[in-house]
């Protein structure tokens, strides 16, 4: 048998365990809601922070297809006729050297390209096929530095050679006596009729004499780095 004093030994024992029973109870009920209400709110955070980038990936990706449709849309409205056909594609690279303004398309020999053959977008003419290998070609811009091009300016068909200077255009060896105004469109010059080469290429900016010789700045109104689509003129028709 237990005595008195045992047993009040053992009660006060129990009191004891009894209160830090309740005391950790609330304490470790606290601390784990806490750290769940934080995991949560962090887990929210981190969630929430996933979902915005991944929503506007998918937004700019669906801005790009549509922008994408409607410019090829628009291109293929340029139509064959018996003097030449165009082949579309789409650009797969664009060089980033600001001298170097061109890109790659996906066609090469093997698809009938060849050099020199005229690139258009559907917004105006782009350059022109400056290397080709067997499934690609490179196309350079009329702002190139290597790019020129015989040209007509104005009403007259005043002929002078396009050159590229790596951030616009210039047009070479006008006698500097033509009629030249400033704002007279600048045509491709071919022997080939056709309504998609008397698309004017860009616009007389600046007129400067030098040496006999006329040197007019042209000034196009095409932004290439927003160009995804284009049409390579093939001259002579494809069977």
């Amino acid at each position: 048998m237990l005595s008195n004093r045992n047993k009040k030994k053992i009660s006060l024992i129990l009191i004891i365990s009894f209160v830090f029973s309740i005391f950790f109870y609330f304490k470790l009920g606290s601390y784990l809601n806490s750290n769940f209400k934080s995991f949560s709110s962090s887990f929210f955070k981190n969630y929430v922070e996933m979902e915005i980038p991944l929503n506007n990936d998918l937004r700019l990706n669906l801005e790009t297809l549509k922008k994408e449709n409607l410019e090829l849309k628009s291109l293929l409205q340029i139509k064959d006729n018996d003097s030449f056909s165009i082949v579309f594609t789409k650009i797969i690279f664009s060089h980033p050297s600001f001298l170097n303004k061109s890109f790659t398309v996906p066609l090469g020999s093997e698809d009938g390209i060849t050099k020199n053959q005229l690139v258009f977008s559907s917004k105006g003419f782009l350059g022109k096929v400056a290397r080709v290998m067997s499934n690609y070609s490179e196309v350079i811009t009329l702002e190139n530095i290597n790019f020129n091009l015989i040209v007509e300016v104005g009403d007259k068909k005043f002929k002078g050679i396009l050159k590229g200077n790596g951030y616009g255009s210039q047009i070479e060896y006008i006698d500097d006596t033509s009629k030249i105004n400033m704002g007279d469109n600048v045509y491709i010059y071919s022997t080939v009729q056709s309504n998609l080469l008397q698309v004017p290429i860009g616009k007389v900016s600046a007129i400067r004499k030098n040496s006999g010789f006329l040197y007019l700045t042209v000034a196009s109104p095409l932004a290439f780095n927003s160009i995804s689509y284009v049409g390579i003129v093939k001259i002579g028709k494809v069977e």
